[in-house]
């Protein structure tokens, strides 16, 4: 539980194991997979914590311009919670105008406030199959390999 939680005390009880079951249905290969296509896709950097890289919601509201030119027409820089929750909320928007079904959509506070990263992880996956279907990246589609010239690792999206 981190410091940046606000009106959420530690969970106990039936709480307490929905959370630790929800943690261990996360996968973390597919969360490589995931940062692969991200960063492949917007040209920006995760960073280190996949979490608190995606948080403020700026490289989520990129990926949507990427999918779907135009389809958040501001994303705030700004470092406010009220700022970075509405880049999450237009993000989330975004993929509804996009076509994703409701089901696989995460809320807000799931990524923000670490609630509920699993459904993060799955909304993700549906958006990278739901770019797929309409003939544009996906992750199976990053394909590395090395720059005859130069020696460096290049990835390519088909």
């Amino acid at each position: 539980m981190s410091s940046t939680q606000f009106n959420k005390g530690p969970s106990y009880g039936l709480s307490a194991e929905v959370k630790n079951w929800l943690l261990s249905k996360y996968d973390p290969q597919k969360e490589a997979e995931l940062r692969t296509w991200i960063e492949g896709l917007t040209g920006l950097s995760i960073g280190p914590d996949f979490e608190k890289g995606l948080k403020d919601g700026t490289i989520l509201c990129t990926l949507m311009n990427k999918l779907q030119p135009g389809s958040v027409p501001k994303i705030n820089r700004s470092m406010q919670n009220w700022h970075q929750l509405e880049n999450l909320s237009n993000f989330i928007k975004a993929m509804v105008s996009y076509g994703m079904n409701p089901v696989d959509l995460f809320e807000a506070n799931d990524l923000f406030e670490s609630g509920n990263m699993t459904q993060v992880q799955v909304s993700l996956l549906a958006l990278a199959g739901k770019a797929k279907t309409k003939g544009l990246q996906s992750w199976g589609d990053i394909v590395l390999h090395r720059d005859p010239h130069q020696g460096a690792l290049l990835h390519e999206i088909m």
